[in-house]
């Protein structure tokens, strides 16, 4: 039940956030959140943190972080108009110093606290065809609010800070660019056993993409540059995501080039453990994709010593470094080349996987990253 609370000691602050995600989504918003609170109590166990959602899923995120955080719900209205209006109340209740919005909202009434929204990207300003009419309209209302009304601006990348201030007109200065970490198991050592191969029936050699399965993910680009290589070079790709339209478009092309049993789905692949030895073990990854806010499989892919084929537009170039090959996603030329390279040269390869996995630990370790949004609360 809300209860009120004093305001806390300067050192110790008490922190709201709209955890929605963390309990009904299982892929981008939903890890950014529930990343950044593992590492907040892992990190900086002294502040309260309390989540603010209209439901609580009766799935593992619900069994887990309704268990370890406070988790405040709509007790009278529904869940949808409370967490864009209602929830204020409850907020001022709670005594909440900072409210975060984890994924590119905030509470349209929300008075007394101080404000801070992550925006995790504009694409649907950027590629508005990929988006139905209507939910474009709401995003950018709800995300062009936010951005005025927060305190602060948290970008996950510089290439989101910039379409906010593109689109936006928000100033520089309110918006810092601080990048998503992994789930902690990538920077764990562990072991490179070939158990998760046999649970997926995976073969020993083989390609991977990681990623929803829609347009801007650019998968039927992927499976044409695969079609280019040469014979010897053309081992089975491993998809691990759900689609449904555009699948069906890329499905088409495997069928009218009699790939078919070259492609092996994994759509319901949910293990984090497994999908680690499912990139420890790929040949390459390859995520290039048109458009991304992050990126997040290219810094999974770079902290598993695979080597990586990306994309040179958007954050790509921010998520990979120095430590992948940077493509044209609209190339299917380049993309061949590049996995050509990576194929027949195993000592470039290895040299690219040991720039890639330096980059990733020092970019994006964990640590570093959660104080900087700390100080994004305490200033």
């Amino acid at each position: 039940m809300p209860v009120n609370r004093q305001p806390s000691a300067v050192n110790h602050l008490r922190i709201g956030f709209d955890a929605k995600r963390v309990f009904n989504n299982r892929t981008g918003l939903g890890n950014y959140s529930r990343t950044l609170l593992d590492n907040l109590r892992r990190f900086q166990p002294d502040n309260e943190y309390v989540l603010f959602t209209p439901k609580v899923s009766e799935n593992e995120f619900g069994d887990k972080y309704a268990k370890e955080f406070p988790t405040i719900i709509p007790h009278k209205m529904g869940g949808t108009y409370w967490r864009s209006y209602g929830v204020g109340k409850d907020i001022e209740k709670e005594g909440i110093e900072v409210f975060h919005g984890l994924s590119n909202e905030l509470p349209f009434r929300l008075e007394g606290v101080k404000k801070v929204v992550t925006i995790h990207d504009l694409i649907f300003k950027r590629l508005p065809d990929t988006y139905p009419f209507l939910d474009r309209q709401v995003y950018d209302m709800k995300s062009r609010k936010s951005c005025r009304n927060a305190d602060v601006v948290i970008a996950i990348s510089e290439s989101t800070k910039r379409d906010i201030m593109h689109y936006y007109g928000i100033k520089e200065e309110k918006i810092k660019v601080i990048y998503q970490a992994c789930d902690a198991i990538y920077y764990e050592e562990t072991s490179t056993d070939k158990r998760a191969l046999k649970k997926y029936n995976l073969p020993q050699d083989y390609l991977l993409s990681v990623g929803s399965v829609v347009e801007r993910k650019n998968l039927l680009n992927t499976v044409k540059a695969i079609s280019e290589l040469p014979k010897d070079l053309q081992i089975p790709l491993v998809v691990v995501g759900k689609g449904k339209k555009y699948r069906q478009k890329v499905m088409s092309f495997l069928h009218s080039n009699r790939m078919e049993s070259q492609v092996i789905w994994l759509e319901n692949l949910t293990d984090i453990r497994d999908l680690k030895k499912v990139y420890q073990h790929a040949s390459t990854l390859l995520y290039p994709s048109e458009y991304e806010g992050f990126g997040l499989p290219v810094v999974e892919g770079l902290l598993c010593k695979t080597p990586v084929i990306t994309s040179n537009v958007s954050s790509l170039p921010e998520a990979a470094g120095d430590g992948a090959l940077q493509v044209n996603p609209h190339s299917v030329e380049e993309i061949t080349e590049a996995l050509e390279k990576l194929l027949g040269d195993s000592k470039f390869a290895g040299e690219l996987v040991e720039k890639g996995y330096r980059y990733a630990r020092e970019t994006f370790d964990p640590k570093h990253l959660t104080d900087k949004v700390i100080k994004v609360y305490k200033e």
